[in-house]
């Protein structure tokens, strides 16, 4: 049996924290909870907020020159290779923006598997181009702003979840925390 348990985190602000049956002692379990290491703070206050500062700046850098386009290996396998490198690259220029984009650049950036060959092969990384970044960006702005791609639903991640938090405390441990 899974128990959740709000916790305050911050002012204003309480986390949640599932806990269930594994045999840790309490003393063990404030030893980990005392060792567990803090985040870093994020430099933006949410993905939005970075995804809306990154795509722009990265897509200025970028010149739509293709390369990142013909080096990359999952076009092959994926979505075939478009009589114009050059177009596709604008796409991703334009998803970075937040604006819609061509169907092959939709096809390209959903088929990515972050092998980085994009990075090597852009002439613009001198100035700071991180090319595999900006199709990761393009990718989720495709997802949250022009919805050119479904977001992914797992039906079985919560089932997983859920028995990883089973593996945590006792029936005993659960009260004596409660």
């Amino acid at each position: 049996m899974v128990r959740q348990v709000w916790l305050p985190e911050a002012p204003g602000a309480q986390l949640c924290v599932a806990l269930a049956a594994f045999p840790l002692t309490g003393s063990t379990v404030r030893r980990r909870l005392m060792n567990m290491s803090t985040l870093q703070r994020s430099q933006a206050a949410s993905v939005e907020a970075f995804l809306a500062d990154a795509g722009p700046r990265l897509a200025s850098l970028c010149t739509s020159c293709g390369a990142c386009y013909v080096a990359c290996p999952m076009v092959e396998f994926a979505v075939g290779r478009a009589p114009d490198a050059r177009a596709v690259a604008s796409g991703l220029r334009e998803l970075a923006q937040g604006n819609a984009a061509p169907q092959q650049t939709i096809e390209w950036v959903s088929a990515c598997a972050k092998s980085g060959l994009c990075v090597a092969a852009c002439p613009e990384r001198e100035r700071g181009l991180d090319a595999m970044l900006l199709v990761r960006v393009a990718r989720q702005q495709a997802i949250n702003v022009t919805r050119q791609i479904a977001p992914k639903h797992d039906p079985v991640a919560f089932p997983r979840v859920k028995a990883f938090a089973r593996l945590q405390l006792t029936d005993e441990e659960i009260e004596q925390w409660l």
